[in-house]
């Protein structure tokens, strides 16, 4: 069975709980990461069921990127995978399934997003033999919206708070707790060495009522810098040195484990030692040099989502934008490989 509905992302990201809803307001946070390997970008959005339900999310994808917005009604172009609570059925549900393009010219009358788009993706979240279909909305910034970013991308969700028969109530009073959506080929992230700020704002609704509450969005953020690791081998008297530099959008990361590698060709290595960077991103690693074939070195490093809200809200919105403040901000996760040291004994 089938059902397009815009409840999707299973109904309702977030939402306060009955007990908190009168003083949800002062609660309200939602986090963000964004995420990039390869050709691939991930989005992972989370929020806590203290938050009122969000009735609008907008991300901004950052000034720098470009976007593939080309391709063609019914291609599939990633994976979505969530999990919510049907507070209906007192059941915690896993939601997944692709990502799909869908033809532009049959959204343009949408309450959510009426008009005409550059491209919309349907994020199809299936569970026990039904499908909701969530559209997501894609197009260039302009006017005001450009400080923000370079593309917009607007989900609209239903309230799960409502009372059950209410118009537009989410299905099965579906509440997300998590969500993940990756597309392929889609985005491309500035060479250059920076870290880029993807604004997200959310507007929740008024708890118990289902009305929209502009007055309630407020801003979660996700930090990406491109990594970078960098590695030289020197030898002297039988023994080698390999070290380097680990940036992430060109800042130096400290206390970040690097695993070395090392072998007697440049594609089949085996770790040797494992090591952290030390001030200004520097690692190190030595040991002695046995035989007379060339040996060859490779190093690897990895981190997972952190949070940066200290640092990453320091210079929120005006509250014009987001009355209510920047919430979190969140670093994304990635792993890295250097290049190929070769040392000729």
């Amino acid at each position: 069975m089938r059902t397009r509905t815009r409840a999707a992302i299973v109904a309702a990201l977030a939402a306060a709980t009955l007990a908190l809803a009168a003083t949800a307001l002062g609660a309200n946070s939602a986090k963000i990461a964004v995420s990039t390997s390869g050709t691939a970008t991930t989005l992972h959005i989370a929020v806590p069921q203290t938050t009122d339900p969000i009735a609008v999310i907008n991300i901004y994808v950052p000034t720098g990127y470009t976007a593939n917005l080309g391709a063609a009604a019914g291609a599939t172009i990633g994976q979505v995978n969530s999990t919510a609570d049907s507070h209906d059925q007192g059941l915690t549900l896993p939601l997944s399934g692709p990502v799909t393009v869908d033809n532009p010219a049959t959204h343009t009358a949408d309450v959510c997003s009426p008009g005409t788009h550059a491209a919309v993706w349907n994020l199809n979240l299936s569970v026990a033999g039904q499908t909701l279909v969530l559209p997501l909305y894609v197009d260039p910034t302009s006017g005001a919206a450009t400080a923000l970013g370079a593309y917009q991308m607007r989900i609209c969700l239903p309230p799960w708070d409502t009372p059950l028969g209410s118009p537009g109530r989410a299905f099965a009073g579906a509440q997300l707790l998590d969500a993940q959506f990756t597309v392929n080929n889609v985005f491309t992230a500035p060479s250059a060495a920076t870290v880029s700020v993807w604004h997200t704002l959310f507007t929740p609704f008024v708890p118990l009522v289902g009305q929209v509450n502009l007055a309630g969005t407020f801003e979660a953020r996700a930090l990406v810098g491109t990594p970078a690791l960098t590695i030289k081998a020197t030898k002297k008297n039988g023994k080698y040195a390999v070290g380097g530099k680990l940036t992430e959008g060109g800042i130096a990361l400290s206390g970040v484990g690097v695993t070395v590698l090392r072998g007697n060709t440049a594609t089949r290595v085996l770790k040797v030692a494992g090591v952290k960077t030390g001030p200004g991103g520097a690692w190190t690693s030595a040991g002695k040099l046995v035989g007379k074939k060339a040996v060859y070195f490779k190093a690897h490093a990895s981190v997972g989502e952190r949070d940066a809200t200290a640092t990453g809200c320091t210079s929120p919105l005006p509250a014009t934008i987001a009355p209510g403040g920047c919430v979190s901000a969140t670093a994304g996760a990635w792993a890295v490989d250097s290049a190929v040291a070769k040392l000729v004994p």
